[in-house]
């Protein structure tokens, strides 16, 4: 859960990381991943966003993340379930996978039957 610095019945204030930057370097699987939070104002009833503006940039090394446990939790069930890091990447790396064949795959082909080419 995000940091909630102040509450009330219909508004909230909150640090989100609303970029992350992967900077991965596949020789030695790490490099730096950059948080870049910022301060929310908003009201979560009406989804409307009063103010948001950039706050700090915090760095963390993938072999770190990577390397610790973290707790989830089902958005839906409120299910909890402690998950190790290195699925973190598994994850980022399947997804990129997945956006990448779709945007080059080629489109599929479609042809005719094959047929008696016309003959009487």
């Amino acid at each position: 859960m995000s940091p909630i610095l102040s509450e009330s019945n219909n508004n909230r204030v909150e640090m989100l990381a609303t970029r992350i930057e992967v900077q991965w370097d596949f020789r030695n699987n790490d490099g730096p991943v950059l948080f870049n939070f910022d301060r929310v104002d908003w009201d979560p009833v009406a989804n409307h966003v009063n103010s948001r503006e950039y706050d700090r940039t915090i760095p963390a090394r993938i072999q770190t993340l990577i390397g610790r446990e973290y707790t989830i939790i089902h958005p839906v069930t409120g299910e909890q379930e402690v998950v190790p890091g290195w699925k973190l990447m598994a994850l980022i790396k399947a997804a990129t996978d997945r956006v990448w064949e779709a945007a080059t795959s080629p489109p599929a082909v479609v042809t005719a039957p094959l047929g008696d080419g016309g003959a009487t």
